[in-house]
C-alpha cells in the first residue's frame, strides 16, 4: 500500500517517524510531507497565494514550509510524488486529539484534506504522559489493522483514533464529547506602553454529549483507544431548519 503521513508537530517529530519506520518495515511504500516546524492548533489554515518552500530530506520524504492542510493539499496537486497515495495517515501526534479538539488540531485538518480529496485518511493521536514509548505501540496496532481500519471510512469522512499511555491493546468505537478550554488571560503591557494579552494559564470541562456511544475521553480513560467517524462537512441540524 502507497501510505501518505503528515502531522503537525513537525516532519522531526518523533511519533510521525515512529509511524514511517513501523509502517515501512512491514513493506509499505511510505511518502512523507510534513511541515518544517511546529503546526499545532493551527487547524485548517492553508495558504492561498505564493510560493512554499519544500525541503527534501530522504526518499519521498519532504518538509513543506506551511500548514498540515498545506502538505496534503500542495502533494496532492503537483507532481511531487510518483503516484498518489491509496491511504493517508496524520500522526501520530503527540498529545490527544480528542472531542473539540478535532476542530482546532492540524493533525485531524491533514486527515480532512485527503478525505476531501476521496482519499482513505486516519489522524492518530496519543498520549505521551506515560512516555513517548505509546508511539511505537500506537504505530502497530495500526499496522496490524490497516485494511480493516481503511476499509470503515466512508466517502467524506476521516478516522480519529486516541491511545492512552497505558494502552490495553484493545479499541472501542466512541462517539465525540464536549470539551470546552477556558484561558486565563492577563493584559500586560511592556516597557514601551505596548498591550498584549497573555494566556496564564487555562482549564478544561469534559463532558458526555448523550450519545449512544462513550465518548472518546471516556474510552481513553479506561485504557482502550478510541476510535470515531468524523464527517468532513458540518451537518445540519433538522430540528432547527424546521424552525426557518
Amino acid at each position: 500500500m502507497t501510505i501518505l503521513l503528515s502531522n503537525d508537530d513537525g516532519y522531526q517529530a518523533e511519533g510521525l517517524n515512529t509511524l514511517a519506520d513501523v509502517l515501512a518495515g512491514e513493506g509499505h511504500e511510505v511518502y512523507i510531507a510534513a511541515p518544517y516546524s511546529e503546526q499545532s492548533g493551527k487547524s485548517h489554515s492553508m495558504s492561498i497565494e505564493g510560493r512554499i518552500r519544500v525541503r527534501e530530506y530522504g526518499p519521498c520524504r519532504f518538509s513543506i514550509e506551511g500548514t498540515p492542510a498545506d502538505c496534503v493539499i500542495f502533494t496532492h496537486r503537483s507532481s511531487l510524488f510518483p503516484r498518489k497515495p491509496d491511504l493517508m495517515i496524520s500522526g501520530i501526534n503527540h498529545g490527544y486529539n480528542l472531542s473539540a479538539d478535532v476542530i482546532y488540531s492540524g493533525t485531524c485538518a491533514a486527515a480532512r484534506q485527503a478525505a476531501l480529496y476521496r482519499i482513505p485518511a486516519i489522524a492518530l493521536s496519543a498520549s505521551t504522559e506515560g512516555g513517548s514509548g505509546i508511539f511505537r505501540k500506537a504505530a502497530e496496532y495500526a499496522a496490524a489493522n490497516l485494511e480493516r481500519l481503511a476499509s470503515a471510512i466512508a466517502p467524506d469522512t476521516f478516522m480519529n483514533i486516541n491511545f492512552p499511555p497505558s494502552f490495553s491493546g484493545c479499541a472501542e468505537p466512541a462517539s465525540i464529547g464536549y470539551t470546552a478550554y477556558y484561558d486565563d488571560v492577563e493584559v500586560v503591557e511592556d516597557q514601551g506602553g505596548l498591550k498584549h494579552l497573555a494566556i496564564t494559564g487555562y482549564h478544561m470541562e469534559r463532558r458526555p454529549c448523550g450519545r449512544e456511544l462513550p465518548a472518546d475521553f471516556e474510552v481513553c480513560a479506561r485504557g482502550n483507544a478510541s476510535i470515531s467517524i468524523i464527517e468532513c462537512f458540518p451537518s445540519l441540524s433538522a430540528e432547527a431548519m424546521a424552525r426557518l
